[in-house]
């Protein structure tokens, strides 16, 4: 299935590759030029900053875009879901240095080459979510654009347990509990709070 994004100033949904992406910081998506220049005002602050080779790969397939870095896990911690023990490049402690080794000599040591092998690797530092994740940026407020996260959506605060789950991407960071203000979506909050009771009754 082709994969589909947002565009970030009137938030239609299409086709990735039918968007138009800004050209100086690579990252934010559009339907057209019409939408990307109303939309450059907002947009001016987080372009101008764009200098760094993850600038490409902040825009998410919610229309939101990350704030943060992209930075290469290399600490060590367990799974909390399977007790495995990570280390270096986000990878099965066994298989560490085959990781290093790839980044090392297959990439010689060049962070955006290593990316495009491994984006599990690395993790954005404005949300946590590891390179994998392209879904959006759930920074619960700290953003330059209201989170899209289903809690903030609600109004609600993320739960103790999500929030003090430092382990793994999220380590070392110190992310906002929320709820951000500006993402209250009375009509998307009733929609949410329905899917996630079936879904919780479906595990169940």
């Amino acid at each position: 299935m082709a994969e589909e994004s947002q565009c970030l100033y009137c938030r239609k949904v299409a086709l990735t590759k039918e968007l138009r992406r800004c050209k100086r910081c690579l990252g934010a998506l559009y339907c057209n030029s019409d939408c990307q220049k109303q939309h450059w005002p907002s947009h001016r602050q987080l372009c101008a900053d764009s200098d760094g080779w993850h600038d490409k790969y902040r825009g998410c397939r919610d229309g939101s875009m990350h704030n943060g870095r992209l930075e290469l896990m290399t600490w060590e911690y367990t799974d909390p879901e399977g007790g495995t023990r990570m280390g270096w490049g986000n990878a099965f402690a066994e298989d560490v240095e085959d990781v290093k080794r790839q980044f090392e000599v297959d990439c010689r040591g060049k962070k955006h080459t290593f990316f495009k092998k491994r984006p599990q690797a690395f993790r954005w530092t404005c949300c946590g979510a590891d390179g994998l994740m392209n879904s959006g940026c759930d920074h619960h407020g700290s953003g330059r654009k209201p989170c899209t996260c289903d809690y903030c959506c609600m109004g609600k605060p993320l739960p103790i347990s999500i929030y003090r789950d430092h382990t793994g991407p999220r380590k070392g960071l110190n992310l906002r509990r929320g709820p951000d203000p500006r993402s209250i979506n009375l009509a998307h909050a009733a929609v949410t709070t329905i899917t996630r009771a079936a879904m919780h009754e479906f595990i169940a």
